[in-house]
C-alpha cells in the first residue's frame, strides 16, 4: 500500500536516474507537481508535463550532464511516521553548495534558500544533491 505519494514520487526519480532512463512517469498530485516545478527550476529535470485523463500522471524528462545524472543521491527527511519541522533559524544547509533542500511551508513548496529569504520555516521533505 502506498502511504506517501511525495516519497514515492522522489524515489521514482532517483531510481530512474540510477537506471539511466530518459523520462519517468508518476501519479499526479498538486504537491508532487509543485516539487517537480521546483526540480525544474533548479535544473535537476528538463521538462514537466501532466497528462489529461481519468488518472492524471506527471511525465518528467530527466536532465544529464553528458552521461552523468544531475541527481546523484537523495535523502528523505520526513516520512509518514516521522515528520520533521524546523523554524527558519534552524533550517539545515545542504551537503554540497548545489544541493536542493525541499521545504513545505505555509506559502507552498520551496527550496531552503527561498524559505530563509522569506523568513519561513516548515516541514523538511528531502535533500537532493
Amino acid at each position: 500500500m502506498l502511504q506517501s505519494t511525495s516519497i514515492d514520487f522522489l524515489i521514482r526519480i532517483k531510481n530512474a536516474y540510477k537506471a539511466g532512463k530518459k523520462k519517468v512517469i508518476a501519479p499526479a498530485s498538486n504537491f508532487c507537481l509543485d516539487m517537480a516545478q521546483l526540480l525544474k527550476k533548479y535544473g535537476f529535470i528538463d521538462e514537466v508535463s501532466v497528462s489529461d485523463g481519468v488518472k492524471k500522471e506527471i511525465t518528467l524528462k530527466l536532465s544529464y550532464d553528458g552521461f552523468e545524472p544531475r541527481i546523484n543521491d537523495m535523502r528523505i527527511f520526513s516520512k509518514p511516521g516521522r515528520r520533521i519541522y524546523e523554524k527558519v533559524s534552524s533550517l539545515p544547509w545542504g551537503k554540497t553548495p548545489s544541493s536542493l533542500i525541499i521545504i513545505s511551508t505555509s506559502s507552498g513548496v520551496m527550496s531552503q534558500k527561498e524559505a530563509k529569504v522569506k523568513g519561513l520555516g516548515g516541514e523538511i521533505i528531502a535533500e537532493i544533491y
